[in-house]
């Protein structure tokens, strides 16, 4: 039985990953994005997002749930029993969102999130997420270190190593 959560910048592969470990483990997945986006403008609010996460995650014995919103991070990081954190190099992390947005559809997004339309400010979260975001998801994780597995995966290699422990 599995309740993980996956985290890190945007473009690291979260999702990419979250596929993979569905496959071998064969347990429920929640996309935040997914939940938390409606179209490129509109979204539900923060206690709408935590709703859902708190009826997925009650819903299920083993799950997945694979996104970032600091904001609910913590929450997440007390339903699970391991946290992922993938912390990837910035260039490539920018790089790969730029290529996704070439993408035609995507299974962990909303229907009505339009992929291509990705925004300077976007861009900007992804090449300042080390300073500004990174921070606050490790003073969440300090906080839990001795009651939850937590795993820090660094590049690709690390992901397909973490996949195959499985």
């Amino acid at each position: 039985m599995a309740k993980l959560i996956v985290i890190g910048c945007p473009g690291s592969g979260k999702s990419t990953m979250t596929f993979k470990l569905q496959e071998k483990l064969n347990c429920a997945v929640l996309h935040l994005d997914k939940i938390y986006h409606i179209d490129n403008e509109h979204h539900i609010t923060r206690d709408e997002l935590v709703q859902k996460v708190n009826e997925f995650a009650n819903l299920h014995d083993s799950w997945i749930i694979d996104g970032n919103y600091v904001s609910t991070v913590e929450q997440r990081v007390k339903l699970a029993d391991t946290v992922v954190l993938l912390d990837f190099d910035t260039e490539l992390c920018v790089k790969n969102a730029i290529n996704r947005s070439k993408q035609e559809k995507r299974a962990d997004m909303a229907a009505g999130f339009d992929n291509s339309k990705i925004k300077d400010e976007f861009i900007e979260f992804i090449k300042n997420f080390k300073t500004n975001t990174l921070p606050k998801i490790m003073a969440v994780l300090e906080n839990y270190k001795t009651e939850k597995e937590i795993v820090i995966l660094k590049n690709y290699n690390d992901v397909d190593s973490f996949i195959e422990s499985f």
